[in-house]
């Protein structure tokens, strides 16, 4: 078996929370032979487990304990003193000014991979102890490897689940939904909604991108109370299905807006997520999917619509950006809008027409969104009924102008501002 590669100093990302794998048995008789507590923490400053107190924890243990990971002084304090590279025990001192006691740090390593470490408060801590607590940190290494390989298998999985279950094939997305039901108790007539979250702009770092992509989706997922997402990272594109209780209104938008939060954080590049729409039944993912699709363009092309956008949030945007890509051009304009761009003259006109038609045509919003006289709307206005040969009185004219204005934003992010 392959050793997983490490991500970074402080190791692989780990799953959270402590499962029947030995790792508490491990700590708890650490602490019980030597009368003092015991913690590990997976190397990302976040806590994996920790024994019951013997009355020598400080303010950062509570901390750590309480929040479930490191106070920011305290990582600094471990960094300054280089425990991140350390393959032996050592010591690190007291931080008296944040209530920081002094540690004996066991570095918890299995393969040559770095997991974690095993701390104990140094108050008087002797080398016969340090010698238990190296031994069993060496077993806690062995352990979060054996627990980081059975989570990759599991999380490869349900990739592999979601992968089918927005497949071309109706019988390949069928035996997806019944492996669901069997794998991970997840009902045939349970609702589900689907997320596509893309880094938009990846540059050439794409395996970068990909790891911290899927950390912040799985990250945002699992604060959720969603313990084992469905998740599926393939490059600069996640895809997330939600099921049951995550489908209910407005719990996959908070997802969506964590997980880009968080893949932003991690990839320093903007992160967009597209929602689809939730159903129920053997054929709801492949049309959720198809929706989030649909919406994660949309973020990513017009950024003006936002970085988490769902059908709501499209507006005509639904129509014309399922025109094929090689339709999007000048010349699908409506003839009016080609003729007014033909022969403006004037500032603004075609931003002035999409504003005012955006404000259903109503003089005093449109003048106060472009910060403009309502004489000088109203003069322009008169110049883009000459230069289009549409009347504003006119109903169909000026939908066959909304429309055009709309796919103009389209073509121009399409050609990166040349049309």
């Amino acid at each position: 078996m392959t050793a997983p590669r490490a991500r970074g100093p402080g190791g692989p990302d780990l799953p959270t929370g402590v499962v029947a794998d030995g790792l508490q048995q491990v700590v708890d008789a650490l602490a019980a032979r030597l009368g003092r507590s015991v913690a590990v923490d997976d190397g990302r400053g976040r806590l994996v487990t920790v024994s019951r107190h013997f009355g020598d924890e400080d303010d950062m243990r509570v901390h750590a304990l309480i929040r479930r990971e490191s106070d920011p002084r305290v990582m600094a304090h471990f960094r300054a003193h280089g425990i991140y590279d350390w393959r032996a025990p050592g010591r690190t001192p007291a931080a008296p000014d944040f209530g920081f006691k002094a540690r004996v740090v066991c570095p918890a390593r299995a393969h040559g991979v770095p997991f974690g470490h095993l701390f104990l408060i140094d108050d008087g801590v002797q080398e016969w102890e340090v010698d238990l607590a190296a031994a069993a940190a060496a077993e806690v290494g062995l352990l979060m490897y054996r627990r980081l390989v059975i989570h990759e298998q599991d999380g490869r999985r349900r990739g592999e689940l979601v992968r089918d279950l927005v497949a071309p094939a109706a019988t390949t997305r069928a035996l997806a939904r019944r492996a669901l039901g069997a794998e991970l108790g997840v009902e045939g007539t349970a609702p589900v909604v689907t997320l596509v979250v893309d880094v938009a702009e990846a540059g050439h770092e794409t395996d970068v991108c990909e790891s911290g992509l899927a950390a912040g989706v799985e990250r945002a997922a699992r604060d959720h109370g969603i313990s084992r997402p469905l998740l599926s990272v393939v490059a600069t594109r996640a895809v997330l299905v939600l099921t049951g209780e995550a489908t209910m209104t407005g719990t996959p938008r908070s997802v969506a807006t964590q997980a880009v939060a968080e893949a932003a954080r991690l990839c320093r590049s903007r992160v967009v997520a597209g929602l689809g729409r939730s159903g129920v039944g053997t054929d709801a993912t492949v049309d959720s999917y198809d929706v989030a699709l649909l919406t994660v363009r949309a973020a990513t092309m017009l950024p003006a619509l936002g970085d988490i956008v769902g059908e709501d949030d499209l507006g005509v945007f639904a129509v014309l950006l399922r025109l094929p890509d090689d339709e999007l051009r000048p010349s699908l304009y409506p003839g009016p809008l080609r003729n007014l761009l033909a022969h403006e003259s004037g500032p603004g006109l075609a931003e002035t027409l999409e504003v005012y038609l955006d404000e259903g045509c109503e003089a005093t919003r449109t003048a106060a969104r472009l910060q403009i006289h309502r004489s000088t709307l109203y003069y322009r206005l008169g110049r883009i009924e000459s230069l289009s040969g549409v009347s504003m009185q006119d109903g169909n004219g000026r939908l066959a102008l909304h429309m055009g204005t709309k796919l103009r934003r389209i073509v121009e992010a399409r050609s990166g501002g040349r049309t």
